[in-house]
């Protein structure tokens, strides 16, 4: 009865494990040259969401992604409500206080453009010989203070500059608070070429909370992490005949572990998949790159080595093509 038991258990965590993990994957669509992809959520005033955006192929890996909002009332319940709403939104009318995004990403430059760094600019020595000691140590007291200050505004840009960092196999993520109630919408506009891209808008309502670290909405994954582990702290050994608490409470840690490990393997499988993606696609570019500057150095060879001939043939031919 015991080891059923326990078998039930963990077949009963084991497919909830696989149903969580089935329903973490992004949806993918196909953007064609100049067009735009849009995704709609209906958020609360103050409630934070998050997009993200990652380009697996075409050929530049390159877009605009946005979020903005409320570009409708939180009234429009139907599709026909919710456009006539946005194309007021796009006369002019605005829905509560406006929020915005927009952002160039590109997949196949990982390395953000850098900051200029704020130096520690020091007052200039002066010639004066006639300050007393305490202004001169006045002076050297404010000389420090702005040394102070220049050096913490170099580490907080430093620091913000590897919070943009990005991996390769990492989205594209930007998290914004709602300031008013509505509707909001994140879009992903192509460049001159048809890319296929990777869009998520994830609520924070929906995922329960914005993880800490990072500052965006948790994930779908860290979401069904929460809820089994919820699940697995109110699951006792007194609901189970024959269990003892101590083996109870091993067997529990021991799928905490599982799903763990499970997760992040999931996690490492997707950002490989993601960073293969990238690399077939950036070496396919390179390919290309240097099948067409083959092909221009070949022409204009020819045209070079054309004009050689003729002009050779001329010379031999005794027209005045070289001078005398």
């Amino acid at each position: 009865t015991m080891i059923s038991t326990t078998m039930a258990s963990f077949r009963s965590i084991v497919a909830f494990i696989l149903l969580s993990s089935t329903l973490a994957l992004p949806m993918q669509v196909v953007i064609n040259q100049r067009g735009t992809e849009c995704m709609y959520e209906k958020l609360e005033a103050d409630e934070h969401v998050t997009m993200s955006v990652f380009i697996l192929s075409g050929s530049e890996l390159k877009a605009t992604a946005s979020l903005e909002g409320p570009i409708a009332p939180p009234e429009a319940d139907t599709g026909r409500e919710l456009q006539a709403a946005i194309s007021k939104f796009q006369s002019g009318e605005r829905y509560g206080k406006f929020v915005t995004h927009h952002e160039n990403i590109d997949f196949e430059h990982l390395q953000p453009q850098l900051m200029d760094d704020d130096p520690l600019r020091m007052e200039e020595d002066d010639d004066r010989t006639d300050l007393t000691p305490s202004e001169r140590r006045k002076k050297n007291e404010r000389r420090r203070e702005k040394a102070r200050q220049a050096r913490k505004r170099m580490e907080k840009m430093r620091l913000e500059r590897e919070k943009n960092m990005r991996d390769e196999g990492d989205p594209m993520q930007k998290t914004l608070q709602a300031k008013a109630a509505g509707w909001y919408r994140m879009c992903v506009r192509g460049t001159w070429y048809q890319i296929t891209a990777e869009m998520e808008m994830r609520r924070e309502k929906e995922l329960g909370g914005v993880d800490e670290k990072t500052g965006h909405v948790w994930t779908y994954e860290q979401k069904a992490l929460a809820a089994e582990a919820k699940m697995l702290d109110e699951d006792t050994a007194s609901e189970e005949e024959g269990i003892q608490d101590e083996d109870f409470d091993k067997t529990r840690d021991q799928l905490r572990k599982l799903r763990r490990l499970l997760a992040d393997i999931q996690s490492k499988q997707l950002s490989e998949r993601r960073r293969l993606a990238v690399h077939a696609a950036t070496n396919e570019h390179s390919h290309s790159r240097m099948v067409l500057s083959s092909l221009l150095e070949t022409i204009l060879f020819m045209a070079v080595t054309w004009f050689q001939i003729h002009t050779i043939r001329k010379w031999f031919s005794g027209a005045p093509v070289l001078g005398r």
